[in-house]
């Protein structure tokens, strides 16, 4: 046998060990996203208001538990788990410490730090399960960097901030006024959330009063649709 020939043939016998080595890492991706799907389902129903018993929600729990034990490189499966747990405090199923929650944001973000919405989901967190708006929006703040117009961290914002407007800082304040000037001049989506979190935390006086002494001009469209839309005279 010549040495070439052997050493193409030993080369690929490295390639095929290193192949069989990959197996067992594959194999576990694979369930761990079958788990993750499995408890996705679950929680994408409950957001969508569907009636989940304790039964479902232990079941997604043990499915994010899973999912997130057997990956837990993916920032998604961290994430995931933290929102089921927070279906379970607040449907009294469970109770979770602030540490728990903070390991798993935290690995979200270490993972992948210029995902803005893993820094509005840990804001979310913080300010309604951990009495935390502070550092909730420290966390929103650094959102607003990686994604100054990502939907769901200028939601975010304007919902921390009407939810706990008497108590948070006059710095934080001002970044409300500031968001409000962003998400009434984007999308659908955006537009209706500022109307509703408005209206559920009753702050229309403070919205409307805002863009009626705004000095700046804004976009045709924008200042039509506060004024006729947002702000209308009942």
């Amino acid at each position: 046998m010549s040495i070439k020939r052997y050493s193409r043939q030993f080369f690929l016998l490295l390639l095929l060990l290193g192949l069989v080595s990959l197996l067992p890492l594959v194999f576990n991706q694979g369930v761990a996203s079958t788990y993750h799907f499995k408890s996705n389902f679950y929680l994408t129903a409950w957001q969508g208001k569907t009636a989940i018993d304790e039964t479902q929600y232990r079941d997604a729990l043990a499915a994010a538990t899973k999912a997130y034990d057997l990956n837990d490189t993916s920032p998604h499966y961290a994430i995931t788990l933290a929102k089921v747990m927070e279906w379970g405090i607040y449907s009294g199923f469970d109770a979770f410490t602030s540490d728990e929650f903070n390991q798993l944001f935290n690995q979200a973000i270490k993972l992948r730090r210029n995902w803005p919405a893993a820094y509005s989901d840990y804001a979310f967190n913080l300010a309604f399960y951990q009495a935390r708006p502070d550092l909730a929006f420290k966390q929103l703040r650094l959102g607003l960097d990686y994604g100054a117009f990502a939907p769901e961290v200028v939601q975010q914002v304007l919902t921390v901030g009407f939810a706990n407007w008497d108590t948070i800082a006059m710095e934080d304040k001002y970044l409300v006024f500031e968001t409000l000037k962003t998400a009434a001049g984007m999308g659908y989506d955006t537009r209706r959330h500022l109307a509703s979190v408005m209206g559920l935390f009753q702050k229309q006086s403070v919205v409307c009063s805002y863009f009626n002494h705004l000095t700046e001009p804004l976009a045709e469209n924008t200042a039509n649709w506060i004024e006729h839309t947002l702000c209308k005279k009942r």
